[in-house]
């Protein structure tokens, strides 16, 4: 099969790439080609990586504008609805100058480019949508950190969030086949999409388990036990209540460091957070990382307290190490971490248990080696690669008969 995986997202990078590029792999060993579609970093150019093919977009930006505002007066006035429209049209304008008919299957990896693709494929190619995130949540997230006198409900109920919403749908609707690897996104999609459950598959990410080795990065050496934390730095992935879960370790123990790793338009409020907290050099921002394998096997625990988050790869790398993780109740996470054996389960927004979890498995040794044993064993049969193989083919086979059936 000739298979397009195509993202309005920036890659390489984050956890589309993880999976994205794991598929590929995967798929080309058995003899179909992928190819994967992305926008470039500053938003300019859709581009096919590793083809040469790049399709600049940035001349078109005009005229667009000028079309929006003349069917939408006044929408300039909500920016953040003008520029995710403009966006959303110049990557489709883009991708009508690619020859979508070489392709068997169209594989979105987010709601925005299966809009997109929908509007511009060949109607007898199949369009599956691997759902990644709860958009319209992590918008929701996003005001509620900077609107502080709305209430929960008043910002469900912003024009900002309800277009995300609409997009959401309009996206699923036009997918004939939706994956999700979680439950907890499933029931979103189903109970308030309101989207036939026969269109959505669930099955979990894999990685490629080979490629997880004894390597040690000596290049970070440290007496200090580390507590590490991956993630973007934004309101929805909890950070504060890490810092202030570690302001009430630092009065037992100080024998730890706390490596975060991730950029994000909170960095400046987790450092004030962390000097208020007076924690001087025991949180150590780092930015990002392209050897989080070599920076996990460094690590005691891994911890993400998020707020609301589907199933990240940081989480999957973590127990095929072996590290023992501790994460929030919030999304998807609880379906990855088994409680009490390979890792902690605690109430998202609940720094004092977060920090009894994290003290706890900081000062018993036994317990950490009990923990990276059965998460090493969980994670090799959840996260298998061949698994996520098998499961995609079966599902690009029932969207080609599906397509053929409806002809």
């Amino acid at each position: 099969m000739k298979i397009l995986l195509a993202t309005v997202f920036p890659l390489p990078g984050g956890g589309i790439w993880t999976f994205v590029s794991n598929l590929k792999q995967s798929l080309n060993a058995y003899g179909h080609h992928v190819d994967i579609l992305s926008c470039t970093k500053h938003n300019s150019q859709v581009e096919l990586l590793g083809t040469g093919k790049v399709i600049d977009f940035i001349h078109d930006r005009k005229s667009i504008s000028d079309h929006l505002l003349r069917n939408c007066p006044g929408l300039e006035k909500n920016a953040g609805v003008y520029h995710a429209e403009m966006n959303r049209y110049l990557f489709e304008q883009a991708i009508t100058k690619l020859d979508l008919e070489y392709y068997d299957i169209i594989h979105a990896q987010d709601v925005i480019a299966a809009t997109a693709l929908s509007r511009v494929k060949p109607p007898h190619t199949p369009l599956v949508t691997s759902v990644h995130g709860y958009l319209s949540g992590a918008i929701f997230h996003q005001m509620k950190s900077t609107n502080a006198r709305l209430d929960d409900n008043q910002i469900w109920n912003t024009f900002l969030v309800n277009y995300y919403k609409k997009i959401e749908q309009i996206g699923y609707v036009a997918s004939d086949y939706i994956h999700t690897s979680s439950m907890w996104m499933r029931k979103i999609i189903e109970n308030d999409f309101r989207i036939n459950p026969s269109k959505i598959v669930t099955f979990n990410y894999g990685m490629d388990i080979a490629g997880f080795g004894p390597i040690k990065d000596k290049s970070m050496r440290t007496n200090k036990r580390i507590i590490l934390s991956v993630s973007r730095l934004v309101y929805l992935k909890g950070l504060e209540h890490l810092i202030h879960a570690l302001s009430l370790l630092e009065k037992d123990d100080d024998s730890w460091e706390c490596w975060i790793f991730g950029e994000g338009e909170m960095e400046n409020h987790l450092k004030n957070m962390v000097r208020n907290f007076e924690l001087g050099e025991k949180v150590i921002f780092w930015g990002t990382t392209k050897n989080l394998k070599n920076i996990l096997q460094r690590a005691e625990m891994l911890v993400l307290p998020s707020l609301q988050e589907n199933q990240p790869f940081a989480v999957i790398e973590a127990q095929l190490l072996g590290v023992p993780v501790i994460v929030s109740n919030a999304g998807g996470l609880p379906e990855m971490v088994e409680n009490g054996k390979g890792g902690f389960v605690v109430d998202k927004g609940n720094s004092h248990a977060l920090y009894n979890k994290i003290n706890l498995l900081l000062n018993d040794k036994s317990l950490r080696d009990q923990m990276s044993h059965l998460s090493l064993n969980h994670a090799r049969n959840k996260w298998n690669l061949n698994k996520t193989r098998k499961n995609t083919l079966e599902l690009y086979t029932s969207s080609l008969m599906k397509k053929k059936g409806s002809k």
